[in-house]
C-alpha cells in the first residue's frame, strides 16, 4: 500500500524579499503613472502650480521619467520660464528618444523668437522620426522659422515641402499661414476654417499656437502636451 503524500513550498527569505520588492516595485510604477496622468490634467486646465506639484509625487523615490520630464518642461514652457523648459525638454530626449522632448526643444527656442536654435533642434528631430504626423508636425515647425525671420524664398520651399494631404492638420495650416503672412487674411481664415472642419481643437492647438504667437489669431489655444 502506497501513501502520497505533498511537500509544500518553502521559499527562502531571499526569494520572498525579491517578490515583495518588486511588487513594490510595480505598484509605485502605477502610482506614478497615475501621478502623472494628473499632472496632465491640471495642466491642461491652465493649473500650472498643482501640475508641477503631482509631478514632484510622481518622481518621489525614482528618477524623473521621459514622459514626467517633458510634462514639467511643458508646464515651464507656459510659465515663460524657458531655461528650465530647455533643459527638461532635452533631460526628456536622452531619457527617452521615443518623447517628443527634442520638438519641445524647438518649441521653447520658437517661443523666444530665437529662429537658428528652434530651427536646428525641429531638424534634429526630424532626422531622428520615421513617424507621418510628427514628420508634418516638424516640417511646419521648420516652415514657421523661416516666416519668423522672413526669409521668404527659405520659407516657399519649406511650404514646398508640405505636401497635400496630410494626415495631421499641417497642410491647411502651412496654406493659412502662407497667407497670413503675405497680408491675405481672408485666405488665411478660409484655410483655418477647412481645418476646423476636419480636425478637432485638440489635435490642432499645437499648430494654432503658432499663430496666436504671430498675432495672427486672437484665441490662445489650450495648452498640449502631446
Amino acid at each position: 500500500m502506497r501513501f502520497s503524500s505533498t511537500k509544500a513550498t518553502i521559499l527562502s527569505p531571499a526569494v520572498l524579499l525579491v517578490l515583495a520588492v518588486s511588487s513594490l516595485g510595480a505598484e509605485q510604477s502605477v502610482i506614478g503613472a497615475n501621478r502623472i496622468a494628473t499632472a496632465q490634467q491640471e495642466f491642461q486646465q491652465g493649473r500650472f502650480d498643482a501640475a508641477l506639484a503631482a509631478l514632484e509625487e510622481a518622481d518621489k523615490g525614482a528618477e524623473a521619467s521621459g514622459r514626467s520630464l517633458d510634462l514639467r518642461g511643458c508646464i515651464y514652457l507656459e510659465q515663460q520660464k524657458f531655461a528650465e523648459a530647455v533643459n527638461a525638454f532635452t533631460g526628456a530626449a536622452e531619457s527617452d528618444p521615443a518623447s517628443l522632448g527634442q520638438i519641445h526643444v524647438g518649441d521653447a527656442w520658437a517661443r523666444q523668437r530665437k529662429w537658428p536654435e528652434a530651427r536646428a533642434a525641429y531638424e534634429t528631430a526630424l532626422k531622428g522620426t520615421n513617424i507621418l504626423m510628427l514628420n508634418e508636425r516638424l516640417r511646419f515647425a521648420i516652415l514657421m522659422t523661416h516666416l519668423g525671420e522672413k526669409n521668404d524664398p527659405a520659407a516657399q520651399k519649406a511650404l514646398e515641402r508640405i505636401l497635400f494631404p496630410t494626415e495631421s492638420a499641417a497642410y491647411y495650416y502651412a496654406q493659412a499661414v502662407w497667407a497670413f503672412a503675405h497680408e491675405q487674411k481672408r485666405e488665411g481664415q478660409q484655410w483655418l476654417g477647412r481645418a476646423d472642419d476636419i480636425f478637432s481643437s485638440k489635435s490642432t492647438a499645437w499648430f494654432a499656437r503658432f499663430l496666436f504667437d504671430f498675432g495672427w489669431i486672437k484665441r490662445k489655444p489650450e495648452p498640449v502636451f502631446e
